[in-house]
């Protein structure tokens, strides 16, 4: 008979530190999910022809800040790798000397990225959609959110750091704070209360810029006023050290292609699906849009594990604990995140027809929805063993380039290619395309679970302080 504590940890103070952390980033991830629900649902309650084209349209829309925001959780998977372990040494110079690198790549970057959206708004939506409407609706609310990039690199940074050295209830607070003013906005701009004129999805559009600026205005209050951990100073912070530099690409260019190439394959995704034609009162794009909200819900469970996962993987090895602990810790962290999708997606998938009948659309394509909620409630054991897996284990444990490999080659050469040819030339129904799309989950668990048992991941990779300021 195999003892439970063979396989998985049972120390006390290990689960506190697990729940510390992880009910926070669900909290926070649970609130997004309400801000993305509230956002679908006002938007949907318009008129129905209306309500169709301004959820495909939102949907589009956020699309390339999805993809940004991919490159941003990228670069702080890679912060958060190197700030963890460095968290278990308890070295806060180097923590700061690596969150100024990281902003110095950031800001760069964001400007860069804001620009482009700016110059080719249309043609960008173009490649999303065939529908003109869709196109037009959807470019004035990106214009608007192009703001949001630099604001977010910004709130994202200095959170990320916090949550590294397991300080998660301020920038939970930040998030919180952001999304209740953007659904309370939402409501008064999109339909025009309290006197305000009705701007429908640009409303929405405007209520996202405010509450970002509100919770960047929260997270630098604290970071001058009050933090006493990092205790970040300009000073500190842009004491850059060459080889933190090399540390921080070495382990962040992995994870930024990772999460860039993964974002950009869901983009691919919304492509395809929103060239799907639309039948006779049925909207693929919009019921794939809706039936995100079960993906989203399991995502809260499976984010919220996987950081965490980072987080004390890391802690643990730069602690130096040993081999077989470290790795009772990651399957500890699969079997918790396993668990808690299965209640979370379920009491989804159960309440599916509830959620779908809330929005004002089609007959039709809300038997599109409820067939691709299915379709998300089947994928979504297997996503949350190879999400905490790749996200938290291998890179927690300094392995950064493992995951890029697997994503980056299942996605693109079977999973992207399968959902193609499906919609192209099969000519299949939605669910069966978005199926094909995802069925890159399948293809790679052998492969994660291969890596997982094997223990290669696990590498210390903080350096002592006399070499660092060599």
């Amino acid at each position: 008979m195999i003892k439970i504590n063979k396989i998985f940890a049972t120390d006390k103070p290990f689960y506190k530190s697990v729940f510390k952390l992880v009910l926070p980033l669900i909290a926070m991830q649970a609130m997004f999910l309400i801000l993305n629900f509230c956002d679908t649902i006002m938007l949907g309650r318009m008129d129905e022809e209306i309500a169709q084209t301004a959820i495909s349209a939102a949907q589009i829309a956020n699309r390339p800040f999805f993809l940004f925001g991919m490159l941003i959780f990228g670069s702080m998977s890679g912060a958060t790798v190197l700030c963890s372990q460095y968290w278990g040494k308890k070295d806060i110079g180097t923590i700061n000397s690596i969150a100024g690198t990281t902003l110095v790549f950031l800001l760069p970057i964001s400007i860069i990225f804001t620009s482009i959206c700016f110059i080719f708004t249309e043609k960008i939506m173009a490649l999303l959609s065939n529908d003109p409407a869709i196109i037009e609706l959807a470019a004035k609310y990106l214009r608007i959110m192009l703001v949001t990039f630099v604001l977010n690199a910004i709130t994202s940074l200095f959170s990320g750091i916090l949550r590294a050295v397991e300080k998660v209830i301020i920038p939970m607070i930040a998030t919180l704070t952001g999304i209740v003013t953007n659904i309370i906005l939402n409501a008064i701009l999109i339909y025009g209360l309290l006197g305000f004129p009705a701007m429908g999805i640009r409303g929405a559009a405007v209520a996202t810029v405010i509450a970002r600026v509100v919770e960047m205005a929260i997270i630098l209050i604290y970071i001058i006023f009050f933090e006493k951990t990092v205790k970040f100073t300009l000073k500190k912070m842009f004491k850059i050290h060459i080889i933190i530099i090399k540390d921080f690409f070495r382990y962040s260019i992995p994870t930024i292609i990772n999460e860039f190439v993964w974002g950009f394959g869901t983009v691919i995704h919304s492509s395809i699906i929103g060239h799907m034609p639309k039948e006779e009162f049925g909207d693929p794009l919009a019921a794939y849009t809706i039936s995100n909200l079960i993906e989203q819900i399991a995502f809260m469970t499976i984010i919220g594990f996987s950081t965490a996962c980072c987080i004390i993987i890391g802690k643990a090895i730069g602690e130096g604990k040993d081999k077989e602990t470290v790795e009772k810790y990651s399957r500890t962290f699969i079997g918790l995140a396993v668990l808690f999708s299965l209640i979370t997606g379920g009491a989804a998938f159960i309440s599916k027809s509830f959620i779908i009948n809330i929005f004002n659309i089609s007959g039709a394509t809300k038997i599109y929805a409820s067939q691709l909620f299915t379709v998300v409630t089947v994928f979504i054991l297997l996503k949350t063993f190879n999400c905490v897996s790749i996200v938290g284990i291998f890179r927690g444990g300094g392995d950064t380039k493992t995951g890029m490999i697997i994503d980056s080659c299942s996605m693109y050469l079977l999973g992207i290619p399968l959902g193609f040819i499906s919609m192209y030339f099969l000519k299949l129904d939605v669910a069966f395309v978005y199926m094909f799309l995802i069925s890159d989950e399948l293809f790679k668990l052998p492969v994660v679970l291969w890596r997982v048992k094997g223990g290669k991941w696990r590498r210390n990779i903080t350096r002592e302080k006399s070499e660092i300021e060599r």
